[in-house]
């Protein structure tokens, strides 16, 4: 009796365990379901698509094998240009690489702004609410606040129409081929002073004080500090977002879909692609499939800049520990 009833325990207690381990795995599989499924539709399977259509192209109503079609249609369309100008692919990568080069000037100059937030200068908590704050705000609005000083009721073109004796009146600078991506370049300029302030911010305040205060005493100045002492100390963090700034060149594009649409020579790469897309009402459109050549050919020129970049970096100055 004594042993059937602790047998009947024992199968009492492994139902019960088993209970519980279903409903934690229940638990579980209802929280990372979703996730999961959005990961495997939204990027797996988009990514496996869009691989397999750089090389078809649409035919009589069907799909088939294009070969390395769509990447020479890619090439000829950078090499020539086109005379419509919101379709120049040449024209867009030469804007593209322009805000690129703008945004790696602007990228030591925002780490000057954060070191100097965090050496706490006189106004140091006015500047960095004045700096980040459109940061903050959507930039829809930013832009919007910009498109309003462009605006003939604006500050810029009576400023500009002074600065250079324009024999004709300028209405909107966004809207004229001379001055639009200038202003465009003075919008990205404008958002990328900051730069990366919180996350700088966050990084130099980890730095121990009796580091700082040891460099003091041997009279080392702010700019010795922050080369040879502040970077050293940052140096993950600066390799990483070095690499990814460098990565993000094809991406580099500002607001120009919001600010002219890449209208009046304004046209960069992302831009470009995005509005073939949006434009493309028909899913067997030709450009969606040279579209999607140019993303695995931009692609795979991002990796190889960053693992380049990467082992460059990584060579040069030994991760300290403090």
């Amino acid at each position: 009796m004594k042993k059937q009833k602790n047998n009947q325990t024992a199968n009492v207690d492994r139902n019960e365990l088993l209970k519980r381990k279903f409903m934690r795995a229940l638990f579980i599989i209802s929280f990372t379901i979703l996730p999961v499924g959005s990961f495997l539709l939204f990027y797996v399977y988009v990514n496996i698509d869009s691989f397999a259509m750089a090389f078809q192209k649409p035919e009589n109503g069907q799909l088939v094998f294009a070969g390395f079609e769509n990447f020479t249609w890619v090439f000829e369309r950078i090499k020539n240009g086109s005379t419509i100008e919101t379709d120049n692919l040449r024209l867009a990568f030469v804007n593209t690489f322009k805000t690129f080069g703008i945004n790696m000037i602007m990228y030591p100059i925002g780490i000057i702004n954060a070191y100097f937030i965090y050496k706490k200068i006189w106004g140091y908590k006015t500047f960095r609410i004045i700096f980040y704050l459109p940061q903050i705000v959507s930039s829809v609005v930013v832009s919007f606040f910009f498109m309003e000083l462009m605006s003939p009721s604006g500050f810029f073109p009576d400023l500009l129409t002074k600065l250079y004796n324009l024999d004709y009146p300028l209405y909107n600078p966004l809207t004229d081929s001379t001055f639009a991506n200038r202003m465009v370049f003075l919008h990205v300029i404008w958002l990328g002073f900051p730069g990366s302030l919180i996350i700088w911010g966050g990084t130099f305040s980890r730095i121990p004080d009796s580091l700082i205060e040891s460099a003091r005493l041997e009279g080392i100045g702010w700019v010795k500090e922050l080369i040879q002492i502040m970077i050293p100390l940052v140096w993950p963090t600066f390799a990483l977002t070095l690499i990814l700034a460098i990565c993000g060149i094809f991406g580099s594009s500002g607001a120009v879909f919001l600010l002219t649409g890449g209208q009046n020579g304004t046209q960069t790469v992302s831009n470009w692609m995005y509005m073939n897309i949006l434009h493309a009402t028909n899913p067997m459109a030709k450009p969606l499939y040279r579209i999607s050549a140019m993303g695995l050919m931009l692609t795979a020129v991002s990796c190889v800049l960053a693992f380049t970049i990467r082992k460059f970096l990584a060579s040069r100055i030994t991760e300290v520990q403090y």
